[in-house]
């Protein structure tokens, strides 16, 4: 007898693949843009009318022709992540009409074809655009496929100018898309296609999963708050012309970018974002200098609007800017531009152990620094919001130890060992990225997981938590110890063996990768696997594994011996790069300090050619943290007074958040870089 399935808790409703074939869409190639509606009617506006909600890939939730919310809530792939909103603030009496707009990515987008692969940080489904809704609204139960229409947007493309992994960016024909059956009043519209459930269950009788795993929402929903352009005035622009103009936030922003239209049909509008002006050196090389010089040019990512009729237009996703410059090409009507509210949106992170400052250079530090970390994170800790949105582990080492130093929030900090602690490969190395469409192995970062389970246990005491992830940790220890070649050195891994942006290596390969890496074993390598080795080894007892931390030890102590053997130079009072070149860095010396290979006068000494020697290799923002840790404990923290200059003159270049390197910084937000957080707090 075959086997009976019944749909029970949660599920997805959406296309069915006889439905999207006959509609001519393949979402195993193309992004898939939907509107999925909902009427219901409320005779008396509740005081309370709670939710769940999810999307597949992404969505966005209008209630009654307001957006007020944007998901899933980023997740490992086999997850997916539901919201709970309280709707009633948003219902009236009488008919409501409830929108979710729907973007489906590919599972493996193909891949030269940029304008189908949605952002690297969201994964793709196969079975196309789907909504869960879960809760009673009025007379009509939003859990029934038949009470949904689906139309498939005709107006919705995407461009090929999707900045590295950020995905595509937005196309849209304001002619169809206000053409939206949806919109109007005839749902029996030919162009409404019918709703199927799509999921019906997340694990048959024998354990076998089928779709993902519905999961409550783990950290709080992201705040909303409406945000003005300063001087943008309202201007018509005739028929039959063109014309630019550049209007500035006043600070750099995450945000929902909203824009007014009236009349001008036909009219073409490109709306392009960026964090800086550009401005272009004796050598024709562009260059980022005071950011708000408006004798500069502005270039970014752009989204492209044909206008079809009075409307707002507002993008699916959230844009990075402090600068969006609107370019109108009018057909053969005049066109006016209205000046809209921007809806700013990242993770609720609350500044609340700001110390007093006598200094007020060093409150402006902080505060910049603050804005920087709570624009790098969202659902995710991420590197920076105008590129990737991706979290790496290197960044959010940092980021978690500024979260606890200047905020109470423990809940980001969890979710990123959560994710990371999911994304442990057969090779033994957690990814560097995660979530992440496209697997990336860097095999330094997985060390910056292990960091991240003391920190977490040396801020909250909360062994509980951490205790399921150890054995991960542990996984990474014997994966590097297993990686040893006949020098008894940690060999390089094969992979990307990444450490720091630096110039002096980005000036021999691509990939930025240290010099003695190319050549043979790496001291920094090294030194650093013995770093997080030894915070394992520091929390280890704490879980009832002495034993274990004492092999891991000895196993530490051996290596470090071999890099003093081999890699000391005894007449410079320095450690090489490697055995094998006569390269050096302050990286190197930094962590031979940190682990106790160097110490006392040594130390001491070593710092101070850190400092006063310009032939090292310099650390770069993203490892000044472990710089200044060095110095502390060489008893030189006095010296950090002098570094922060680099810090000042971004400051000085009117920017309004702490950049990715001091130098031709690619991204002007960075939260690696928000290292004031952490030196300034107030540590009493």
């Amino acid at each position: 007898m075959p086997m009976q399935f019944r749909v029970t808790g949660k599920h997805f409703i959406g296309l069915s693949p006889e439905t999207m074939a006959a509609a001519g869409v393949d979402p195993a190639r193309q992004i898939v843009p939907t509107w999925f509606g909902f009427r219901t009617t409320v005779d008396a506006v509740p005081t309370s009318c709670p939710i769940e909600v999810s999307g597949r890939s992404q969505f966005k939730l209008f209630i009654n022709g307001e957006s007020i919310l944007f998901g899933p809530c980023r997740s490992a792939k086999e997850v997916a992540y539901y919201d709970s909103i309280d709707i009633a603030p948003w219902l009236k009496e009488g008919e409501n009409r409830i929108l979710m707009q729907v973007f489906s990515y590919p599972e493996n987008p193909p891949m030269f074809d940029r304008a189908n692969q949605g952002p690297n940080y969201c994964y793709g489904d196969n079975g196309g655009p789907a909504v869960s809704l879960d809760g009673r609204i009025g007379d009509r139960d939003p859990g029934e496929p038949e009470n949904w229409k689906v139309w498939i947007d005709e107006g919705m493309g995407f461009n090929g100018y999707a900045v590295f992994l950020l995905g595509a960016n937005e196309v849209v024909d304001g002619v169809k898309s206000l053409a939206n059956p949806l919109l109007g009043d005839d749902w029996s519209d030919s162009r409404l296609l019918a709703a199927a459930h799509v999921q019906p269950m997340t694990y048959d009788p024998f354990g076998c999963r089928h779709g993902k795993v519905f999961t409550p929402r783990p950290i709080p929903l992201l705040y909303r708050k409406e945000k003005s352009f300063p001087d943008w005035q309202k201007r018509t622009i005739p028929a039959h012309s063109s014309e630019s103009f550049v209007i500035d936030a006043g600070e750099l922003t995450t945000a929902y970018f909203r824009v007014g239209f009236e009349g001008g049909a036909g009219s073409k509008v490109q709306m392009m974002y960026a964090e800086s002006y550009f401005q272009k050196g004796a050598d024709g090389k562009a260059y980022k200098g005071v950011r708000d010089d408006a004798s500069g040019y502005i270039d970014g990512v752009y989204d492209e609007y044909t206008v079809g009729g009075d409307t707002v237009y507002e993008p699916f996703r959230f844009r990075t800017f402090r600068f969006v410059k609107i370019t109108v090409e009018t057909a053969d009507e005049p066109l006016t531009v209205v000046p809209k509210e921007y809806i700013e949106t990242a993770y609720p992170l609350e500044n609340s152990k700001k110390p007093r400052f006598g200094d007020k250079k060093k409150e402006k530090l902080y505060d910049v620094a603050f804005r920087t970390l709570q624009l790098c994170a969202h659902d995710t800790y991420e590197d920076c919001p105008y590129y990737e949105q991706l979290m790496y582990a290197c960044d959010t080492r940092l980021e978690m130890l500024f979260t606890y130093a200047a905020t109470d929030d423990i809940e980001l900090p969890r979710q990123a060992i959560r994710l990371f602690g999911s994304s442990l490969q057969n090779n033994g190395f957690t990814q560097a990225r995660f979530p992440s469409r496209e697997d990336q192995i860097i095999p330094m970062f997985a060390l910056y997981f292990v960091l991240m389970l003391e920190d977490y246990v040396e801020h909250t005491g909360d062994l509980d938590f951490v205790r399921p992830f150890v054995p991960t940790a542990e996984r990474i220890v014997e994966t590097f110890l297993s990686k040893r070649c006949e020098s008894g050195l940690i060999a390089p891994q094969g992979y990307w063996d990444y450490f720091d942006w630096a110039q002096a290596w980005a000036e021999k390969n691509i990939a930025n990768t240290p010099t003695a890496v190319l050549d043979g074993e790496s001291a920094l390598q090294n030194l650093f696997f013995a770093y997080a080795a030894q915070s394992l080894c520091r929390l280890l007892p704490k879980f009832d594994r002495a034993d274990l931390a004492a092999h891991y030890k000895r196993e530490c102590d051996a290596i470090l011996r071999i890099v003093d053997e081999r890699c000391f130079d005894s007449a410079r009072g320095l450690y090489r790069e490697g055995p094998n070149t006569d390269e050096y860095s302050q990286h190197s010396q930094v962590f031979a300090v940190l682990i106790g290979l160097a110490d006392g006068e040594r130390a001491r000494s070593m710092m101070e050619k850190v400092l006063d020697d310009p032939s090292l290799i310099p650390c770069s923002f993203m490892q000044k943290y472990y710089l200044f840790r060095a110095l502390e404990k060489a008893g030189m923290y006095g010296r950090t007074e002098e570094l922060w200059q680099a810090w000042q003159d971004f400051i000085d270049l009117h920017c309004t958040t702490f950049p990715e390197t001091p130098f031709d910084p690619r991204s002007d937000c960075h939260a690696w870089s928000a290292l004031p957080l952490f030196e300034f707090a107030d540590k009493r």
